[in-house]
């Protein structure tokens, strides 16, 4: 018995494999390597695996905000596309803008100060935490990166393929 291939689900593009390992590379190059082994790779390895999976995550917030009802969704490319391009015009823009540069910092920055301010709050530290931005360094050769971004348009585009109807003939004859 062949099961049916599983229908898409608002948000679900991040559950693919290559994009589960560009989010755990990520995680680990941000919080291990960098810090064990600091060189021009593990900086491009960030880059990477973040333009692998940004754009896939940007498409399943959307989807998420705007899924009305399960059994009739469909991923669309229109929306795939433009998280891409939004992606790579994005990090574009920090790598060679120094204002845009100083807005990532201070923007991810403010993104972290939720988990530092509950931290703060479980280890009984005196006070709250302030918003601080995180580190950063425009480098116009982290734009060898960008072609990382056609990761997330070839799981984006296999999802957005139509679900084939299932063949009524193949489950068999039932006239007697």
């Amino acid at each position: 018995m062949t099961t049916a291939p599983r229908r898409p689900t608002p948000g679900s593009a991040m559950l693919h494999p290559l994009i589960l390992g560009a989010v755990a590379l990520l995680i680990l190059n941000d919080h291990v390597f960098k810090a064990r082994w600091p060189s021009w790779w593990t900086g491009k390895l960030s880059d990477v695996a973040g333009l692998a999976m940004f754009p896939l995550l940007l498409q399943g917030l959307w989807e998420r905000l705007t899924a009305r009802n399960g059994d009739d969704f469909q991923p669309s490319r229109a929306v795939l596309h433009g998280c891409i391009l939004m992606t790579g015009l994005c990090f574009s823009a920090i790598q060679v803008s120094e204002l845009a540069g100083d807005g990532w910092r201070w923007g991810l920055g403010l993104l972290q100060w939720p988990a530092r301010a509950a931290w703060a709050l479980l280890t009984d530290m005196p006070r709250l935490p302030r918003v601080l931005p995180v580190a950063h360094v425009a480098d116009a050769e982290d734009l060898l990166a960008l072609p990382a971004l056609l990761v997330a348009l070839k799981v984006g585009w296999q999802r957005c393929e139509p679900q084939a109807a299932p063949d009524i003939g193949a489950l068999g004859d039932t006239r007697a």
